[in-house]
């Protein structure tokens, strides 16, 4: 009985100093471990980003895609935290639609705001392959409830992207959110004006 327990012993001593032993032998201090360990991580961030760019800039050239807005800024500089499943910028295929809307309010689309959709009439994509270079989308549609064709212009780094789109009115709506693909877009169109 002596013996295993004594067998016992050395057998936990020597398990709870293995890893010690092999920090020794390994010859890294536990800061530089510590450094190391903080590189893989931002090499792993780096991979993830990069593959989520190159999966966004691919459904922008596509044409098939939805930017949820969360933020709009008005004319003065103003900000406006905005609900993402009303309000939204969609390009699927040739159509755009882009929509705002205003919890509590009634609006031209039934859901507080108003909706524009109608065929895009220009649509230039500069691809970025690089993470720290913004990719940009510019196109104008043609809705049948806006006089003229409004520009959109985007500017997006992965999934974030800000968005600004000029009427021929002169007026100037200015967004930052997201983009999704058309499957988990998760938005809500309202009525559309004709």
């Amino acid at each position: 009985m002596k013996k295993i327990i004594v067998a016992l012993s050395m057998l936990l001593l020597m398990a709870s100093t293995a890893p010690l032993m092999a920090q020794v032998n390994s010859n890294v201090s536990p800061k530089e471990q510590k450094k190391l360990e903080k590189q893989k991580k931002k090499e792993a961030q780096q991979a993830e980003d990069l593959a989520e760019l190159k999966t966004v800039n691919k459904m922008v050239k596509d044409t098939a895609f939805v930017f949820v807005a969360s933020t709009l800024y008005g004319d003065r500089g103003s900000s406006f935290r905005v609900d993402p499943s009303v309000n939204f910028l969609g390009v699927s295929h040739g159509k755009a639609v882009y929509q705002f809307a205003f919890n509590g309010l009634v609006g031209w689309n039934g859901i507080g705001g108003a909706t524009f959709e109608g065929n895009i009439t220009k649509y230039e994509f500069k691809e970025s392959d690089n993470l720290k270079k913004a990719s940009g989308l510019t196109m104008n549609f043609r809705s049948p409830g806006v006089a003229g064709s409004p520009y959109v212009t985007m500017s997006f780094f992965g999934t974030k992207a800000t968005v600004n789109i000029l009427f021929s009115t002169g007026e100037r709506v200015r967004l930052d959110g997201e983009i999704k693909s058309l499957n988990d877009a998760g938005v809500y169109k309202g009525q559309s004006l004709f």
